[in-house]
């Protein structure tokens, strides 16, 4: 079984925040840990970055981020 995951969207949503802040945050090194799927084999428009349930949950613990 894998392991849930939440996409640049749904992790914006859950931070209250807009998808491009959780962009730039990604670029600067900020936030939780992340993978990026192949586009190989996926339909144009998939969300292609990932972040691990458990990585956004230690993530917010760690820096006392409540989400909405």
């Amino acid at each position: 079984m894998t392991e849930p995951y939440l996409t640049n969207d749904q992790l914006a949503a859950r931070w209250g925040l807009q998808p491009a802040a959780i962009k730039n945050q990604r670029a600067r090194g900020i936030g939780p840990s992340y993978y990026t799927i192949s586009r190989i084999g996926f339909p144009a428009g998939t969300p292609r970055v990932r972040y691990p349930l458990s990585q956004v949950l230690a993530f917010e613990e760690a820096n006392q981020i409540t989400p909405n």
